[in-house]
């Protein structure tokens, strides 16, 4: 997620800028490359990606509550648009610098073996997945050798993108009405957020 979306929204009056937030930004990538660096400085500085996932939800979700809201189809177009000039050019970039890279210098074995298919899934967003259905999770050794591991996490954000509208255009729908409607609108990020809690409490007792 880059800067320009911590900037004033058009139709607003007020700077909506906060510049803790790209200290905050910083300090979790940071935190990232020094675990990946030496490990034993920060063995826990993996967990700087949930920060910036965090980040990265508030921003955009801070974002689009600040704008005028237009009709469902205009918000759909206008947030999936700026998502997509957003991610792939830099992505398309990337995955085909590494992958002529990795074709040159990378041998083909079996540490290297699942390097191929994690690359082709990420130009989908979903190489997160991959990594899941081809047992090279975050902490395997394998995922060392393979130089599309990192896109797990930009899977994880672009899967997030496609959920979050949908929520946004629920509330916009039902904000105002009566009954159970206007109940789920209100309510149901709240409850989606002790359903998260819940199950990251669950899976680190049963799969930590």
């Amino acid at each position: 997620l880059q800067s320009a979306e911590n900037m004033t929204p058009p139709g607003s009056n007020k700077t909506s800028y906060l510049s803790e937030i790209d200290g905050l930004r910083a300090m979790a990538v940071l935190a990232v490359m020094v675990y990946h660096l030496v490990p034993s400085c920060m063995p826990g500085g993996f967990a700087g990606v949930d920060v910036f996932f965090v980040i990265s939800g508030y921003v955009v979700n801070r974002a689009m509550s600040s704008r005028k809201q237009p009709s469902i189809a205009r918000f759909l177009a206008d947030f999936f648009s700026r998502r997509l000039i957003r991610i792939f050019p830099a992505l398309l970039v990337c995955l085909t610098v590494v992958s002529l890279l990795t074709v040159l210098f990378v041998p083909a074995s079996w540490l290297s073996s699942t390097t191929h298919k994690t690359g082709l899934w990420a130009f989908f967003g979903i190489s997160n997945f991959a990594l899941v259905y081809l047992q090279d999770d975050y902490f395997s050794p394998r995922i060392e050798y393979n130089t599309f591991g990192h896109t797990w996490s930009l899977g994880v954000e672009e899967q997030f993108y496609i959920l979050l509208p949908l929520l946004f255009v629920i509330w916009m729908k039902w904000q105002d009405r009566q009954g159970y409607k206007g109940i789920i609108a209100k309510q149901l990020l709240a409850f989606l957020a002790v359903l998260s809690l819940v199950t990251a409490w669950w899976a680190g007792k049963t799969s930590p």
